[in-house]
């Protein structure tokens, strides 16, 4: 069964609630601001959480944004969230082509962090899987065939489908970071993903890599 998988920025104002639970999938929930209880939880700015129950949101603070990636039926209606005080917004929304995602087999859900060095040039590269990233600091540009983009801010999204070649840059006036929901085999499970075109093998760096999540989900 073919997936999209989607992400969504959702925000709230002090007491903000949701009114009706969005429904069960498979997902990523990561607070880029404020603070937000999920489900009774309470999570701060930075925090992530994998949750694949019914998910309801309350903030505590003046403003809150929770960025959630999902795993969904390519036709499915966006999932958003209604209630006083709450908004939601669908950023993007990409069929999964190149995985055989098929009825009962086993993925790794992963939402990992990077930072780059100061005028860093990430070199031609591809990825186990496919992902939508996310900006959260400083400028980013990326050069692929099947999508590219340029002077990326904070808060804009990008797809990777893995199997492309990449080649991406950062700003030089400072470092870049961004997040990362990707689906990936299950044998990549707390290893680093990206094979460089070069020869060069991947490996974290010190500070340049942050895993969130690997969750391990059955489609």
């Amino acid at each position: 069964m073919p997936f999209a998988l989607n992400l969504y920025h959702d925000q709230a104002v002090a007491d903000g609630v949701s009114a009706t639970p969005l429904p069960a999938l498979h997902r990523l929930l990561y607070v880029r601001h404020g603070r937000v209880a999920i489900n009774g939880q309470m999570l701060s700015a930075g925090e992530a959480l994998y949750c694949d129950a019914p998910v309801a949101l309350q903030a505590s603070a003046d403003w809150s944004q929770l960025w959630r990636w999902e795993l969904a039926l390519p036709n499915a209606a966006p999932l958003l969230h209604d209630g006083d005080g709450v908004m939601s917004g669908l950023r993007m929304s990409r069929v999964i082509s190149n995985l055989a995602m098929l009825d009962g087999t086993r993925w790794l859900f992963r939402l990992d962090q990077i930072t780059t060095t100061t005028g860093r040039i990430a070199d031609r590269h591809q990825h186990p899987g496919p992902g939508i990233r996310c900006l959260l600091e400083g400028t980013f540009n990326v050069q692929q065939d099947a999508e590219s983009h340029r002077d990326l801010a904070p808060g804009d999204a990008w797809w990777e489908t893995g199997s492309d070649t990449v080649i991406a840059w950062g700003s030089r006036q400072m470092p870049t970071k961004f997040l990362r929901g990707m689906v990936l085999p299950i044998e990549w499970e707390g290893k680093v993903t990206g094979t460089w075109l070069s020869g060069e093998v991947a490996k974290p760096r010190p500070g340049n890599w942050k895993l969130l999540i690997d969750k391990t989900i059955v489609v």
